[in-house]
């Protein structure tokens, strides 16, 4: 079930705007080269706009696709820069006995990456795009019994393994870049939920019970980590900062199922905007 959802929300989320994409693709080569490009409902409301003399409507519909796609080409880059910066950071302070070790106890685990880094705080992340790294802290692994450890490890390379500091940028990338769209943002809010959930199921099912992860996670939250730079510097996704109320609801509770609020109002509003384009287009070629 929480699979399901999370192919439907990454489905929902970054199929909207590919679409988005692909209509302002074919009205700015329209509108730069001259291609013919028939059923481009950006194209059919300029070529409206412009009968019924709103020209300078056209010019906005023109300046909404050069921000569009240079807002998120620049958001990319920015993200992607601010993530290999913060790597490098957490490979100057790291301890590469521990992260050499931690790699061979779990190597049996598609031998991910470690970085244990020299920090009293306790910390648990997934960093990185391309390749992305577990990042533990001194602090954490002398907090955590070998059960916990254990669980921790497994919820992070489930991140890992699904690249979901990638898939968790593109989609809160698209939701800033289209306000006008506002059920992407909730689309991506509620991915990330569903990812720990998954996460922590991983965990659940390999340690094979929820006393693991759940006393991680309460651990973490009691300890009250300081403000760590590394989460307002990079793509990561973290332990113990997303969805915790809910993520506790569903382990002490295994088979209860955690609703997710729908946002009506952000899907009327979505809804519209797709409904308004799709009259234009009928009453274009009508």
């Amino acid at each position: 079930m929480w699979k399901a959802r999370s192919k439907l929300l990454f489905t929902v989320g970054f199929g909207i705007p590919l679409l988005v994409f692909i209509q302002m693709f074919m009205y700015a080569m329209y509108k730069l080269f001259g291609w013919d490009i028939p059923f481009n409902l950006l194209w059919l409301c300029n070529h409206w706009m412009s009968r019924m003399g709103w020209l300078s409507v056209g010019h906005f519909l023109m300046l909404l696709v050069v921000l569009t796609f240079g807002g998120t080409g620049w958001l990319f880059m920015h993200r992607m820069m601010k993530t290999q910066t913060a790597v490098h950071k957490l490979l100057a302070i790291e301890n590469q006995a521990m992260s050499r070790a931690l790699e061979a106890k779990y190597r049996y685990l598609k031998q991910p990456g470690f970085i244990v880094v020299d920090k009293q705080s306790p910390i648990a992340f997934t960093i990185g795009l391309w390749r992305p790294y577990i990042v533990l802290s001194t602090g954490l692994l002398d907090m955590l019994d070998a059960e916990e450890e254990e669980a921790v490890v497994y919820h992070e390379v489930h991140h890992l393994w699904h690249r979901d500091p990638l898939k968790t940028m593109l989609l809160s990338v698209f939701a800033m870049m289209m306000p006008y769209i506002p059920v992407l943002k909730h689309t991506s809010k509620q991915y990330h939920i569903v990812r720990e959930i998954l996460a922590d199921n991983e965990a659940i099912e390999r340690t094979g019970n929820a006393a693991g992860i759940g006393s991680a996670l309460l651990k973490l939250i009691r300890a009250c980590p300081e403000p760590w730079r590394v989460r307002e510097m990079a793509v990561q996704s973290s332990f113990a900062d997303t969805s915790v109320n809910v993520r506790i609801s569903r382990l002490l509770d295994p088979e209860q199922d955690v609703e997710l609020a729908l946002p009506w109002f952000a899907i009327l509003m979505s809804a519209t905007v797709f409904l308004l384009m799709s009259v234009l287009f009928v009453w274009s070629i009508g």
